[in-house]
């Protein structure tokens, strides 16, 4: 059987969907030279797993399941407009995300422990917690977008609330990126009050 391209990711719920869209259309008015994500697409990627044998899933399953059921679910905020790698040569816009109690950083870190035990290569970067709203093809617009993403120092969504991760499949296709959602593993509730 051949490899799945995998990631596990946090889903935003679709208020936070709404105005991230709506951020996502200021953006566009700009006519930037920009593939912009599908607004049901966004989402915050916890660990690329990349090609994977099928063989390997049960035990991405079973460590993320031990995972979720010592995590309490927890609120993530809004941060500010950004791009990569710089406001010079940009090539990808986002919206940042703050996690003022540090619950985001613990669950990445168990999930980078976890899934280097399975063997997979272990993400050293310094994260900028983010959902990506496009992806830039050219300068084109640049001195805009620059003036754009200086001025928008706060973007509004609400704060709202992680309640689980999902192994998903991913296929690159012609029209872009179709998502499966493969499992989904929701966060012990009962955690909540203590954390």
């Amino acid at each position: 059987m051949h490899a799945l391209r995998l990631f596990l990711a946090i889903d935003i719920p679709n208020s936070a969907r709404e105005q991230i869209t709506a951020i996502q259309n200021h953006f566009k008015a700009l006519k930037l030279d920009v593939t912009w994500v599908k607004p049901a697409n966004i989402h915050l990627t916890v660990k690329f797993l990349g090609n994977t044998d099928p063989g390997m899933i049960p035990g991405i399953k079973d460590s993320m399941a031990n995972i979720a059921r010592t995590t309490p679910p927890f609120f993530l905020h809004s941060g500010g407009i950004g791009v990569f790698p710089s406001l010079a040569r940009p090539r990808v816009l986002w919206v940042g995300l703050e996690d003022p109690k540090n619950h985001l950083d613990r669950l990445k870190n168990q999930v980078e422990n976890a899934m280097s035990s399975l063997g997979f290569p272990p993400d050293n970067k310094d994260s900028v917690y983010h959902l990506t709203l496009g992806r830039i093809k050219s300068p084109r617009g640049k001195e805009r977008l620059r003036k754009e993403v200086e001025s928008n120092t706060q973007s509004a969504f609400d704060p709202f609330e992680v309640s689980a991760v999902k192994l998903i499949k991913s296929e690159l296709t012609a029209k872009g990126s179709i998502y499966t959602v493969l499992e989904e593993f929701v966060f012990n509730r009962s955690l909540a009050n203590i954390a």
